[in-house]
């Protein structure tokens, strides 16, 4: 995929909205001077930038689907029983693919919380969040958010492996790595994460990484087969790195 394509981010952010045109005030009233919605568009005064709003009604589903995302988050019993009381549900989506774009539409999400959303689920990665945790990482927003905003670093295979996925909603590869205590797993992936965040150096194959000075290194190589392969959510269209200890 071409680095400047873009990908697709979406979240879903159940709320308690008795009729659209309820959802339509309460945005206006909430974010006074910084985002309107209008027709299908949630439109960003300041920047100029839209949003595709679908609103839908209630899941039956949504409290199972919030506790599953939500376990790394570890949500409350009252979050999902308020998740559980919702009567509509507004799925924002846009074009993604840079750290930008990926910040752009987080506060579009906290615009939704801020009028009335009771949490947020990335359905783009499988992270949920409650209403306070994302808008705390919006409102004090710093670029390393992104990565706890957007990336779940912890799942696990059927063949022992341990990989990332949601780095496409920043632009970047996801990692995978086999062998290796769980734990440390994570640790690697999450620092290789960070690190395609945070220093924006280009990695091709043959590359190698560590956490550390004295940490054991590792190889990059690209992933062929993808675990996501198939799900147009989860796989990352900008591939997926292997880390092979050297």
């Amino acid at each position: 995929m071409n680095k400047n394509q873009p990908t697709k981010t979406v979240l879903c952010i159940p709320g308690k909205w008795a009729k659209r045109s309820e959802f339509l005030a309460s945005i206006i009233d909430k974010n006074k001077d910084d985002f309107i919605f209008a027709g299908n568009i949630l439109l960003n005064f300041k920047t100029n930038q839209g949003f595709e709003v679908q609103l839908c009604e209630p899941d039956t589903n949504m409290r199972q689907a919030f506790k599953l995302a939500g376990s790394v988050n570890q949500v409350s019993q009252n979050f999902l029983k308020e998740i559980e009381q919702h009567t509509m549900v507004a799925y924002l989506m846009a074009d993604t693919g840079t750290p930008e774009s990926a910040e752009a539409i987080a506060h579009a999400g906290s615009a939704i919380l801020k009028a009335g959303g009771i949490g947020l689920k990335v359905e783009s990665s499988g992270m949920a969040f409650e209403k306070d945790h994302w808008l705390s990482l919006t409102t004090n927003f710093e670029k390393v958010n992104l990565y706890e905003m957007y990336v779940l670093d912890s799942i696990g295979d059927e063949h022992g492996g341990v990989y990332s996925c949601g780095m496409h909603n920043l632009g970047l590869k996801d990692s995978i790595v086999y062998d290796k205590d769980f734990q440390e797993a994570v640790n690697l992936l999450s620092a290789l994460g960070y690190y395609q965040l945070m220093e924006n150096k280009s990695l091709a194959p043959g590359h190698t990484f560590g956490i550390a000075q004295d940490a054991p290194v590792f190889r990059l190589d690209e992933v062929s087969e993808q675990p996501n392969n198939g799900d147009d959510y989860f796989k990352n269209p900008y591939g997926m790195w292997f880390l092979e200890r050297i």
